[in-house]
């Protein structure tokens, strides 16, 4: 009977110590702890968000601009050599399309 009675006591002084240490450390109201710790966690998780969100946007972004500057070149690249053939002479462009 005195073990169960030594244990009850050990646990009990380790139970106060640890709502000391979390008083303490945290502030008395624990209701309130949670809160602030939910709200903190979701603040954190927009702001991710918002991160994750903004990197999406900027890759898009670079990419549809390198696409559409290959394009242009592509573009270029075709009229050039069409205004080369129409500069050469007809018999020269009859022996290149055969």
């Amino acid at each position: 009977m005195p073990y169960d009675y030594d244990t009850q006591l050990i646990e009990s002084v380790a139970v106060r110590r640890t709502r000391l240490t979390s008083a303490l450390l945290f502030g008395q109201n624990p209701l309130q702890r949670r809160w602030t710790d939910i709200i903190k966690l979701f603040l954190f998780s927009v702001a991710v968000a918002a991160l994750v969100a903004a990197i999406c946007v900027g890759y898009s972004f670079i990419s549809n601009l390198l696409a559409e500057q290959r394009a242009e070149q592509r573009q270029r690249s075709q009229s050039a050599s069409v205004i080369q053939v129409m500069d050469l002479p007809t018999s020269e462009v009859r022996a290149i399309h055969g």
